[in-house]
C-alpha cells in the first residue's frame, strides 16, 4: 500500500494550531502574564496581519512534515499516528526548550511557565498526530 499526504488534512489541521493557540492563551494568558511579571499593559498589540500569517504558515510547516513523515513510516491508525506526534513534540521541542529554561542564564522560567509554553504545541501534535494518523489518502 502507498501512503501518501492527505492535504485537505493538512490544511485543516494549520487553521486548528492557529485556533488552539487564541484558545490556550485565552485559558492561560493570565498565568502566563503573571509568571512573566507582566500585565496587558506591558505587551505591544500585534500589528497587522504579518503574525497572523507566521503562525499559520508555521502550523503549515509542521503539519506537513508529520504528514511526510507519516507517509514514509506508513502510519495506518490514529493512536500510532499520536504516538508518533508526541515523540517529535518531546524530542524536537520540549527537551531543548525546557534545557534552554531551566539553565540558560538569561532565561530561567520556573516549570509551571515551560509547561504553559509547551502546553499548547502539545495538545496541538497530538491532535495533529491523531488526524494524520486516521485520516489518510492511500493508494491501492
Amino acid at each position: 500500500m502507498n501512503h501518501r499526504i492527505h492535504h485537505l488534512a493538512v490544511w485543516i489541521l494549520a487553521l486548528i494550531h492557529f485556533f488552539i493557540g487564541l484558545g490556550w492563551y485565552a485559558l492561560f494568558g493570565e498565568a502566563w502574564l503573571n509568571y512573566n511579571a507582566r500585565t496587558m499593559t506591558d505587551i505591544e498589540q500585534p500589528h497587522g496581519a504579518v503574525l497572523i500569517v507566521m503562525a499559520i504558515v508555521s502550523a503549515i510547516v509542521v503539519n506537513y512534515a508529520l504528514a511526510w513523515l507519516f507517509a514514509k513510516l506508513h502510519v495506518a491508525h490514529a493512536l500510532a499516528g499520536l504516538k508518533i506526534a508526541l515523540i517529535c513534540w518531546f524530542a524536537f521541542l520540549f527537551a531543548q526548550y525546557a534545557a534552554i529554561s531551566v539553565f540558560s542564564a538569561f532565561e530561567t522560567n520556573p516549570w509551571p511557565l515551560i509547561l504553559i509554553n509547551m502546553g499548547r504545541p502539545f495538545l496541538a501534535f497530538a491532535i495533529s498526530g491523531i488526524v494524520l494518523g486516521a485520516w489518510r489518502l492511500r493508494e491501492l
